[in-house]
């Protein structure tokens, strides 16, 4: 979406939102239930005909590489897939683990249209339980708010690496609704309208509060230059799980931070 385009669409919701505030909060809400899929790079299928496809829970699918009874389950974040994580398959294959990337539901090969944050969770849960137990789990992005309620839910990986992820869903879904530009009341309608369909309230699915009693040993990476989610979201983080190492980067953004080699050798040097 052009910047011309993206300013008519939020004038839009702007002047729909005072008028009709329901209606607005509807449409956004279909907005954000339904993740885009883009095309695939050329290195991620590659990485793709490197691995091998498993099905899994209800439509879900999954991408392995190497074979050891250690494994590593990676996460990916939203409208993303798991090929956009295999940057750290190399080096924690060359460790001795085996390596699972998923993909969320409604993403990559998995199955269905709509996704939301505990869909994304409860795919973790089922990976954990059906390809696991995993030594460790990272998570990027929505995908390491997914890790957190699926640990506070009951799996119990000895290792969590969380990268770019968001302190809480209320934040997340806060700018949201400010960037497609819904006025207060409908932010309020449109925050409502979320928890239904996910079936929780927002404050039950933040990372923060999620992840602050697990035993499991913590690695917190961020980019001080997230614009997605602000770098003050892992400070939050690391303010509630006190126990996790928080390694900060500066100038990758909030995506391109999961294709560093420096991120890369980082987790994998926690996970060794």
């Amino acid at each position: 979406m052009t910047n011309f385009a993206l300013t008519l669409f939020r004038t839009k919701n702007r002047a729909l939102g005072a008028i009709f505030p329901s209606f607005a909060a509807k449409q956004a809400r279909g907005l954000f239930l339904r993740p885009r899929r883009y095309p695939v790079k050329d290195w991620e299928a590659q990485m793709e005909t490197r691995g091998r496809r498993m099905s899994y829970s209800q439509g879900l699918s999954a991408l392995a590489w190497g074979e050891s009874e250690r494994k590593v389950l990676l996460v990916h974040g939203w409208e993303s897939r798991a090929t956009q994580m295999s940057g750290f398959v190399d080096e924690l294959v060359n460790a001795g683990y085996q390596v699972i990337a998923i993909d969320g539901p409604a993403h990559g090969h998995s199955q269905g249209r709509r996704a939301n944050p505990y869909l994304f969770a409860q795919a973790v849960t089922s990976a954990y339980q059906t390809l696991g137990p995993f030594e460790g789990v990272v998570g990027h992005s929505m995908g390491g708010n997914a890790v957190a309620t699926a640990i506070a839910e009951g799996i119990d990986p000895s290792r969590v690496v969380l990268i770019s992820s968001p302190s809480s869903i209320e934040g997340v879904l806060q700018r949201f609704a400010s960037f497609v530009g819904l006025p207060k009341r409908s932010k309020h309608r449109f925050i409502g309208l979320i928890e239904q369909a996910v079936g929780k309230p927002a404050w039950a699915l933040n990372t923060a509060c999620n992840i602050r009693n697990t035993q499991a040993k913590g690695l917190v990476i961020h980019d001080r230059a997230d614009l997605e989610i602000p770098f003050s979201d892992a400070e939050k983080i690391i303010e509630e799980w006190q126990s996790a190492a928080l390694y900060v980067t500066d100038g990758y953004g909030h995506r391109a931070i999961v294709r560093q080699p420096q991120v890369w050798k980082k987790v994998v040097d926690f996970m060794a």
